[in-house]
């Protein structure tokens, strides 16, 4: 392993895996000196010795076990960024690129994971240890650190933390973007180690998307929450939405232009509303037709009845669609008139700049209508009556319905709110995309993998979880060696994110686990 920069030689000396090792070791034995009651957990100490010798060598180790109160949240994060940061500038130098993704597939990577998560929580199991997340942190480290994670949760069985899963999770990251960078050095999210631009951009991108992705989202896991189904009529109902709100400004436009005399376009924002009101009372009346007869019982197998007919209900919302409107594209004219809005330059120095961020200007308007409509059903469900009612209904209908609650109407209710927000999304979207009766199956697949990544039943993970899938969606495209295989890959990384989170944990990041 030839290094070309003699700072990086050292710093694998003075700090670096070995000192993480030693960390590992010397850490815990502090204890002893730490009073009985401000004691940290064994694994904590573990987790601090691990990161501090990695990053800082004996000055970190030296500094955590003279100061073990200094042990905190915020001092780990700030040594794994510096680990990262230091690490990465070492490894990018590696004059063959093939030995350090050999060495990584042999100490650590997919089979010591493998290995990991099958014998690990076995252990926990025979051993009558907590095993709570403890599949999660088996398989996040044995793919970052390999045999080592056998010998901190095996001998140990520690209770698994969040510190863990941030610190595994973070480690793993790098590894996976430092491999890429070595393998491809004229990548442009690499090539140039102290240019943040073009990172920034694509996070950025994937924020604004990732914010219109969670509008339809949250549609869908209320409608989970308080019905315990899933609607795989969601899609159709975002499509259609898009498709009231384009005829709306239409026919709107032409008859304030006949009345008028002049040429008027009506601005999209109108649409939404609209498409929200009239999706609203499609949804009540398919709940209350279709739906209703299912939670009074009057239905023997509920679970396949409402798979089957909410698709049918999107099938023929679909192929209506198609047949009125026709299979030609659609789109709405823009929100605002300014194309992009523009980040001012910020030259730190020579080689670390930073800037210009663009922002298309409708992108960014769509992503705030999502984050107030959002916002605005979170005070509905925590500030209002019938929104509290929304949320008693989902934990128990029985006990909502002792204390007043009609819960058929806070069915039909979920059912048309979360209809509504679908529509909307898809009238916020139609300025941006072209719009044609089948765009919803696309869509919906995303839905399917945010409510899953931020947990059945939780709005503000589908929040997160909508940013989350919009950001790994922005930078795999961007950041995949051919720039047109990544435009085609786009749903495929939400897809691996989608198996990820049910292999490591299946409630989501911020769902309720099963009692």
């Amino acid at each position: 392993m030839v290094i070309e920069d003699s700072l990086s030689a050292w710093w694998l000396l003075l700090a670096g895996p070995l000192w993480a090792a030693i960390g590992l070791y010397v850490l815990p034995r502090s204890q002893g000196k730490i009073k009985r009651d401000e004691r940290i957990d064994v694994a904590r100490l573990q987790i601090a010795g691990l990161i501090a010798g990695f990053a800082l060598g004996p000055i970190g180790v030296g500094l955590f076990y003279l100061l073990p109160e200094m042990i905190r949240r915020a001092t780990l994060i700030l040594g794994i960024l510096i680990a990262v940061f230091v690490s990465s500038q070492v490894l990018v130098r590696v004059s063959d690129p093939n030995l350090p993704s050999v060495l990584w597939l042999v100490l650590a990577g997919p089979l010591w994971a493998a290995l990991a998560s099958y014998f690990i929580p076995r252990h926990y199991h025979d051993v009558d240890a907590d095993d709570n997340n403890a599949l999660t942190a088996a398989a996040l480290g044995g793919f970052t650190i390999g045999p080592l994670i056998f010998g901190l949760m095996w001998k140990h069985t520690p209770k698994v933390s969040r510190d863990w899963m941030i610190v595994l999770g973070s480690l793993g990251a790098w590894q996976i973007y430092t491999l890429f960078a070595i393998q491809n050095p004229g990548n442009p999210c690499v090539q140039t180690p102290f240019q943040v631009t073009y990172l920034a951009q694509q996070t950025a991108n994937g924020v604004v998307i990732g914010c219109i992705y969670s509008l339809m989202a949250v549609g869908l896991t209320l409608i989970y929450s308080v019905q315990g189904i899933v609607s795989f009529a969601h899609g159709q109902l975002y499509m259609v939405g898009g498709y009231f709100s384009f005829y709306f400004l239409l026919h709107a436009g032409n008859i304030l232009s006949e009345l008028t005399g002049n040429e008027i376009t009506v601005n999209p924002i109108w649409g939404i509303p609209v498409a929200g009101f009239i999706v609203f009372l499609m949804g009540a009346a398919f709940e209350r037709g279709f739906l209703k007869p299912m939670h009074d019982g009057l239905i023997e197998r509920a679970s396949e009845y409402a798979i089957l007919i909410t698709f049918g209900f999107g099938f023929v919302i679909e192929y209506t669609t198609l047949a009125i409107a026709g299979p030609f594209p659609q789109r709405a004219n823009r929100f605002i008139e300014i194309r992009r809005f523009t980040f001012p330059r910020t030259q730190i120095t020579e080689d670390f700049s930073f800037g210009p961020l663009n922002i298309i200007g409708d992108r960014a308007f769509a992503m705030v209508v999502g984050i107030v409509l959002i916002f605005g059903l979170l005070y509905f469900l925590q500030r209002t009556w019938t929104g509290r009612g929304l949320r008693a209904t989902s934990q128990d209908k029985q006990a909502a319905a002792v204390t007043g609650i009609n819960p058929t109407n806070m069915n039909t209710l979920a059912f048309a709110l979360g209809s509504m927000l679908a529509a909307m999304s898809g009238a916020a979207l139609i300025p941006i995309f072209a719009w044609v009766p089948w765009v919803g199956a696309e869509m919906v697949g995303r839905s399917y993998v945010i409510v899953v990544l931020g947990g059945l039943g939780s709005v503000p993970g589908a929040l997160f979880g909508g940013i989350i899938v919009g950001i790994v969606e922005a930078l795999g495209a961007g950041c995949h060696p051919d720039p047109s295989r990544g435009a085609a890959y786009k749903e495929a990384f939400a897809l691996l994110i989608f198996a990820l989170v049910l292999l490591l944990k299946p409630t989501g990041l911020f769902g309720r686990e099963p009692h």
